[in-house]
């Protein structure tokens, strides 16, 4: 007689192998969360992030409450070799992305390359436990998450500022039904009382991100099949640029009846209530989808697997052993990242401690005044700014901020750079940027330098990003995104930031105006000595 051994599903193993198990994949999904929640606590644009972790925890939930009395066959373990190279390359991977990340964590590739890597070995281990059939059944509340990470900058400005100046313009058009006079510069609009933004133009249409997230969980929630998913999607773009519109044109009615500084007081209740009234509508097409035309019995299973499909047999064995080597993995990549940054900051001589002084005694200096969406963007230390104009008739706008150390201090300050920025207020770039060293009273400060074009003329904008302690050799010729990577070697840049940015109106020649600049720096830069 042949005795059968007992199958992998009805073994019964220890919570501490369970424990052992869980806890690389939950250091993977912690270290992500961390990361992204940095630009989610201070990116509005990414805001809705937050929910997003438990949005897919409840998904995951939803498809283990719908799946768990199906049990899944077993059959012989085998994993594909494409898989094994691609998971090997992921975890050997992961110590030069926390590498990268320890230097710029702000660099939105790095939290492509986090999610990647955790979702993927998420999924590896899934399907080790519960074979293809597990791995399909939760494959998309995992991946799901995805609409949390930040659209890389190269990616999302052209697609976000085209929008943008979409949106502006349709706002024209129906404020001049209603008789308002109103005129497009980009993604601002100029009504009688002054310039109205676009959701304060660097912050790009707000809603569009928020409803592709909206629109995948509905689509999950409903277990649609996927031409209804796609449909879903479609319908959320379109939802989200309507009630954008309907924003934008009640604000700027707003600007042009009550004034500029009226627009504050409608800006959070209305953008409050299109949110909500996105998600409603976008919630009611996705009911109807999901009941109109009624699924049939079998189209109302696809998005499950067919009970009868082999997935191959579950492998405690083989997950626990992934476990054991991602632990130790881990830690080596955890202690050689903080001795790596620990030996190159140690080396890292203090700054000189310097300020900047405005010209205020100049009878044609004006203050800048800060706002609060500033504050919420950037959230810096300190800051002053001002505008004023030399005896040449060059009129120079100058914006200064100061982060104390911590970890977010690089973030922020490497935010908003003017080829960002500047062309949503309907600026060209025709120059830029070019690198330039300025040695101001033994003060190295690399100063970026762009030229831009407009209805205004032709403006020259110099961007200075300085950290304490950083060597000359260590600011690149080369585009700022590039140059973050420098910063393994720099260090972590959590020593304090200064950053500072003058826009010069009345110079044609780079040249002259870079002159300028010294002359002025030389009156406004203040090095304490030691």
């Amino acid at each position: 007689m042949q005795i059968e051994s007992p199958s992998a599903a009805n073994v019964k193993h220890s919570a501490f192998e369970w424990v052992l198990i869980i806890l690389p994949f939950a250091w993977l999904w912690f270290h992500l969360i961390d990361n992204l929640r940095l630009q989610w606590t201070t990116d509005p644009q990414y805001s809705y992030g937050l929910v997003v972790p438990l949005l897919a925890a409840g998904l995951l939930l939803r498809r283990w409450q719908r799946t768990s009395g199906n049990s899944v066959p077993a059959g012989e373990f085998k994993t594909p070799v494409g898989i094994t190279v691609l998971v090997v390359f992921l975890v050997l991977f992961y110590f030069p992305t926390r590498l990268l990340e320890g230097a710029v964590p702000e660099w939105r590739p790095i939290g492509w390359l986090l999610a990647v890597e955790t979702i993927v070995l998420t999924l590896y281990g899934i399907f080790l436990l519960k074979g293809r059939v597990g791995l399909i059944r939760y494959a998309f509340p995992i991946c799901f998450f995805l609409t949390a990470v930040p659209w890389p900058t190269l990616l999302e400005q052209p697609i976000i500022q085209q929008l943008s100046r979409i949106n502006a313009a349709m706002v024209v058009n129906v404020l001049s039904l209603i008789g308002v006079p109103a005129i497009q510069h980009g993604n601002i609009i100029e009504v009688s009382t002054g310039m109205v933004g676009i959701n304060d133009a660097c912050s790009g249409i707000r809603s569009l991100q928020s409803s592709l997230m909206i629109s995948l969980f509905l689509g999950e929630f409903y277990l649609m099949k996927w031409p209804r998913r796609i449909f879903l999607v479609l319908a959320g773009f379109v939802v989200a640029m309507f009630f954008n519109l309907c924003r934008t044109s009640i604000l700027t009615g707003i600007a042009a009846k009550k004034g500029i500084d009226a627009v504050a007081q409608y800006h959070d209740e209305t953008g409050m209530t299109v949110l909500l009234a996105c998600t409603a509508t976008l919630w009611g097409v996705s009911y109807l989808a999901s009941i109109f035309p009624k699924p049939s019995p079998v189209a109302g299973q696809t998005a499950d697997v067919p009970r009868h499909q082999n997935s191959g047999a579950r492998n405690f064995s083989a997950v626990r052993c992934l476990a054991l080597s991602l632990i130790v993995w881990f830690v080596v990549v955890e202690v050689g990242v903080q001795l790596w940054y620990h030996l190159r900051e140690s080396k890292i001589e203090p700054g000189p401690s310097w300020s900047l002084v405005l010209p205020e005694d100049s009878p044609t200096f004006k203050p800048l005044p800060d706002t609060a969406e500033e504050h919420t963007l950037l959230r810096f230390d300190d800051n002053k700014q001002g505008q004023w104009q030399e005896s040449d008739g060059t009129l120079w706008q100058t914006y200064y901020f100061d982060w104390l150390p911590g970890r977010v201090a690089g973030y922020l300050a490497k935010r908003h750079t003017p080829d960002i920025c500047l062309p949503a207020v309907g600026l060209k770039m025709t120059a830029g940027p070019t690198l330039t060293v300025l040695d101001i009273d033994n003060l190295k400060l690399p100063f970026r330098s762009y030229v831009f074009t407009g209805q205004g003329g032709t403006f020259q904008v110099f961007q200075c990003h300085w950290e304490p302690g950083i060597k000359d050799e260590t600011y690149a010729d080369e585009s700022s995104r590039f140059s973050l990577i420098r910063g393994i070697w720099a260090g972590r840049g959590n020593k304090g930031q200064k950053v500072i940015e003058i826009v010069i109106s009345g110079y044609k020649d780079s040249d002259a105006a870079r002159e300028a600049l010294v002359r002025e720096l030389q009156k406004m830069i203040k090095v304490q000595k030691s």
